[in-house]
């Protein structure tokens, strides 16, 4: 119902105007009627008195359907409305693009042409607040402190940030950014405009820069590998970042000591992400630079990124290697002279070919009698455990908890050569990665899988003379596998079907578990067009052992060992160190001072300190490096032995890459939150608009209740209570 003024009241009638007047013409007529026929019993004064009861109450009663008010004027809330200006001081912004020179000067000079701004850089109007932005906004109060330095650009933090900063009793008439569109948070714009237009602030943009695919490679290294041995084959692998060059062919080159080594050229097709790898061989003891480049290509943003180093470290300790075996048979029986002859090992051997009787063979003589390992001392002389058939025919429960405890805490490498090692009680241990099926497969070829494809052992498979690598004898399936196994290579039946894995591998604890399901790798060692003792079999297990061993904190024979989480460290990210001692029962090793130098110079100390009261073994430090560059880590070891570790420090910064404007974005904002995106000229006009609109909201009004109150229900109820007393008191009904 609408409401209308009558008498200083508002009356906002539950019904229509016309119904009230009728319902009060029928009531009134209704009540005279009945008051006339009762006249007669009555004197003329109680008649009419008791009309005049019944007529007032009725005409109270109507009066409320009429719901007289009052209009009242509510005064607007008084709010202080500011202009939110946000300028972008992120690297991007000193890119020299533009008339004015960069961007952050063409910013600079719209702020003054607008007139937001002095000619000193300070704010000309009390009612604006002028923000710079990068990874957040910060507050300031001139223009003049705008240096494009941020090292990255988050636009919903920062406008979160600038949104946030107003008061309680303020408002924004609007946000207007200076910004050349870069978003590395990758927020969608639309919920970042909702944002902004839930505080009733729209966003206005002004995109400084060009527009445009801008040209850059940068390329990184993925691969770290602690070390190598002499004569090993290790695998150098680079990751090329490629903007606006995807469809070019690029050429990239291996340099070691300066000097290019291998070149390839790489044509990445459409894929913004392109791997290259480059196999090398030292052939003496050291640590090797080598460095990645990319030629630069044609008008290229940043020619900076395009080379990227690391180190490789090659040693010729022997790996100690253990062989246990309760069943001999031919697969172990060839492996252990492929390692006896490989000059890399040295093998110590146990096979019990009888009850009660074992043959004990040992490549180098040793003054300690050989035996079978019993405690973790004796497991931890050992690099590599190789383990047979029926092996607890040669160790104890107690043993193979030793075992176990080697694996697990003292990162050491276990491989079972013909599959499950233990029968009885033994077969339920922990070492096992999975349980392998009684029933083979007859004749069956080993198929390199997913996990396996990178991995060296592997690649020896394919390299020339791998198709006359024979079919192996049979293979098994797998009935029961442990969490975190991997299948390194398949056994593919030769009359068809699924394949089943053939070697699994494991990470257990702080070592490694590998298990082989197939029977008739010793036929590898046949090859007629291989000469000498170099066949498939041989470089397979050479790259197998020489694999397992680069997973473990240990160089042979080493009593300490100090490694580096990565040989090449992003900078502002921290750089981690641990340290581990082999047996500890020999000296107790509870702290180590790390110092780090770079350029001959030191620049930083830290201590290795064990984190974990359960393994004081091994000591864990980390370091932040206040700049780019070479590093080099030295940790002097109680024995008197010196280890050092050499990584780089390198600066990726995709606000100097990824420098096209992105007015896409900017437009997506804008409109999301009720804005525009703006010409520069434009902006004098928006800030004339803004200035304009009304400070003072418009006067707001409510009806106030003139009927609800307590005299007006008592006096309807006075009046219709008088005539029901009146009517009963003189007799009528």
């Amino acid at each position: 119902m609408s409401p209308f003024l009558a008498a200083g009241l508002v009356f906002d009638p539950i019904l229509p105007i016309g119904a009230v007047v009728m319902l009060g013409v029928v009531l009134a007529a209704a009540t005279v009627a009945i008051y006339l026929r009762i006249s007669s019993r009555l004197s003329r004064t109680r008649s009419n008195t008791l009309l005049a009861f019944r007529l007032l109450g009725a005409a109270a009663v109507l009066l409320l359907l009429l719901q007289p008010s009052r209009l009242e004027q509510i005064p607007p809330t008084v709010t202080n409305r500011v202009t939110l200006v946000g300028v972008d001081d992120s690297r991007s912004m000193a890119q020299n693009d533009v008339a004015q020179g960069t961007r952050s000067q063409a910013a600079r000079s719209i702020l003054a042409d607008a007139e937001l701004t002095e000619p000193s850089g300070e704010l000309s109007d009390a009612r604006l607040r002028m923000f710079q932005f990068g990874e957040d906004a910060t507050p300031i109060t001139s223009a003049s402190s705008l240096n494009a330095s941020g090292a990255s650009t988050r636009v919903h933090r920062s406008i979160a940030t600038m949104l946030d900063s107003l008061g309680a009793h303020e408002k924004a008439r609007a946000l207007i950014l200076l910004t050349d569109g870069h978003d590395f948070e990758l927020v969608n714009p639309a919920k970042t405009g909702f944002l902004a237009r839930q505080r009733q602030s729209p966003i206005y943009a002004v995109a400084l820069g060009k527009q445009g695919k801008v040209r850059d490679v940068s390329v990184r290294i993925t691969s770290y590998q602690p070390y190598c041995y002499v004569k090993q084959k290790a695998r150098i692998t680079g990751a090329l970042r490629l903007i606006g060059v995807e469809l070019e062919t690029l050429q990239v080159e291996l340099l070691r000591a300066d000097k290019v080594v291998q070149t390839q050229r790489v044509q990445p097709r459409e894929e913004p992400e392109a791997q290259v790898h480059f196999d090398v061989i030292e052939q003496e003891v050291g640590q090797f630079e080598y460095e990645l480049r990319v030629t630069p290509v044609e008008n290229e943003i940043d020619r900076e990124n395009n080379h990227a180093l690391t180190y490789l470290n090659v040693i010729d300790q022997q790996i100690q290697v253990l062989f246990l075996e309760g069943q001999p048979y031919w697969d172990t029986t060839f492996l252990q002279r492929s390692l006896m002859r490989n000059e890399k090992m040295n093998v110590d051997s146990i096979v019990q070919y009888a009850p009660g009787k074992a043959r004990v063979v040992r490549k180098k003589e040793n003054e300690r009698e050989l035996q079978t390992p019993v405690s973790a001392e004796d497991w931890r002389r050992y690099d590599v455990i190789v383990l047979g058939r029926s092996v607890e025919k040669l160790i104890s429960p107690e043993a193979l908890t030793q075992l176990e405890g080697y694996v697990q805490d003292h990162g050491g490498a276990v491989i079972f050569s013909r599959g499950p090692a233990f029968e009885g009680e033994l077969a339920k241990n922990q070492l096992q990665p999975v349980i392998w099926s009684d029933a083979p497969s007859e004749h069956v070829r080993l198929q390199t899988a997913r996990e396996g494809q990178a991995l060296a052992p592997f690649r020896t498979l394919t390299e020339p003379g791998a198709d006359a690598v024979p079919e192996l004898i049979a293979g098994r399936s797998i009935l029961e596998r442990q969490p975190l196994t991997a299948t390194l290579a398949n056994a593919q039946a030769a009359g068809g079907g699924e394949p089943t894995p053939g070697m699994v591998h494991r990470r257990f604890g702080q070592g490694q578990v590998l298990s082989i399901g197939v029977d008739g790798l010793w036929r590898w060692a046949f090859n007629a067009k291989v000469e000498g003792v170099n066949t498939v079999f041989d470089r397979f297990w050479d790259q197998m052992i020489l694999w397992l061993m680069a997973g473990r904190d240990f160089l042979p024979a080493q009593q300490f060992s100090l490694r580096a989480s990565s040989a090449n460290i992003p900078f502002g990210e921290k750089i981690y160190f641990r340290a581990v001692q082999r047996d500890a029962s020999k000296s107790k090793l509870s702290s180590l001072p790390l110092t780090i130098t770079q350029a001959g110079q030191e620049v930083g100390r830290t201590t290795l300190a064990a984190s974990d009261p359960n393994a004081p073994d091994k000591l864990a430090a980390e370091f932040l490096p206040a700049k780019p560059g070479k590093f080099e880590a030295t940790a002097q070891f109680p024995d008197g032995s010196k280890q050092t570790a050499r990584f780089i420090v390198f600066e990726e910064n995709l606000e100097q890459t990824e420098v096209a404007t992105d007015a896409g974005y900017l437009r997506k904002l804008c409109e999301s939150s009720g804005g525009r995106l703006l010409k520069p000229e434009e902006l004098p006009k928006l800030l004339a608009e803004l200035n304009d609109a009304p400070a003072a909201g418009i006067p707001q009004t409510r009806l106030t209740s003139a009927w609800d109150r307590v005299w007006v229900f008592w006096l309807i109820g006075l009046l219709f209570g008088g005539d029901w007393y009146l009517r009963r008191r003189w007799g009528l009904t």
